[in-house]
């Protein structure tokens, strides 16, 4: 079994009931009238439950922005009301803050609601299954951490799930956060910023970008022009890539970089896997291509 192409079809459900889940979260924090930052002081409310919310434990989660810019977002949630600071160097939750969380999340349920993709026998097959490669994964030594994971796993139990969709994206979520954990603590081995190794990702899925839409595409997490210049700089320093005329390419040796950080990635990612028997796989695969 090719475990890279069962992820892949996995990852394409998710993205499917994405489309939906996405549409009417957005649409909810448009009718709460929620600032443009919501995602990132609500997100941290689902992941962190009653554990005050921090920049450095927020970032540990999602490393490639900046900690100035998630400051300033917190700062803002607490003007609008949704935290209050807990006298230290964090926030938690107000009740509108929460109210807002719990709004959201069951609206993105809501939206799977009439969704059928398949008799639920065989949805409760595919959790089953999940459910069996998350607590291997869980169960794996560490390093890496499993901090994301495990925070989603602690705290996700907060917010009820309705519909058997849901029970997809809380499993898938859990998998999916080890992964991003596994791959940010094999990239950020080699001592690379998490928006520099974001732009040489970037950077690597074209021969050449011009370093104008390399800005663009990225600048999304609140970063300036200046920044990205000198994370080009950094990377060409290390020779990953090379710029001229204001276009960036990855270079051999960053091509050959990114891809020992992405094999290394799937080596961990996947270990957990063998929890499963080869026609267990077989039979996971068949269901996630329905």
């Amino acid at each position: 079994m090719n475990l890279k192409t069962l992820w892949s079809a996995l990852e394409d459900v998710y993205d499917i009931l994405g489309g939906y889940g996405f549409a009417a979260m957005n649409k909810a924090a448009t009718d709460m009238e929620l600032k443009p930052d919501w995602s990132t002081w609500l997100f941290a409310i689902w992941l962190f439950g009653s554990e005050p919310i921090t920049t450095p434990n927020f970032m540990r989660i999602f490393p490639y922005g900046l900690a100035h810019h998630n400051d300033e977002c917190f700062v803002s949630a607490v003007q609008h009301g949704y935290l209050i600071s807990d006298g230290k160097n964090g926030y938690i939750p107000t009740e509108l803050g929460m109210k807002a969380a719990h709004k959201v999340w069951r609206v993105a349920g809501d939206s799977l609601a009439p969704l059928k993709p398949m008799p639920e026998a065989q949805m409760e097959k595919v959790f089953d299954y999940l459910a069996r490669i998350g607590e291997a994964a869980l169960s794996a030594p560490e390093p890496p951490s499993h901090y994301f994971m495990s925070h989603k796993r602690e705290n996700y139990k907060l917010f009820p799930i309705l519909y058997p969709l849901e029970r997809f994206i809380i499993l898938f979520g859990e998998l999916s956060a080890y992964r991003d954990e596994m791959y940010v603590a094999t990239w950020g081995a080699h001592g690379v910023a998490g928006h520099a190794w974001e732009a040489l990702d970037f950077i690597s899925q074209s021969d050449a970008i011009p370093f104008d839409d390399l800005h663009a595409k990225l600048s999304r997490r609140g970063m300036t022009e200046k920044i990205h210049a000198g994370d080009v700089k950094e990377l060409a320093r290390r020779g990953l890539v090379e710029e001229g005329s204001g276009v960036v390419q990855i270079t051999p040796k960053g091509k050959q970089k990114r891809a020992e950080v992405e094999a290394e990635t799937d080596h961990l990612f996947f270990a957990p896997w063998s929890c499963l028997s080869e026609s267990e796989l077989e039979e996971l695969a068949s269901l996630a291509n329905q």
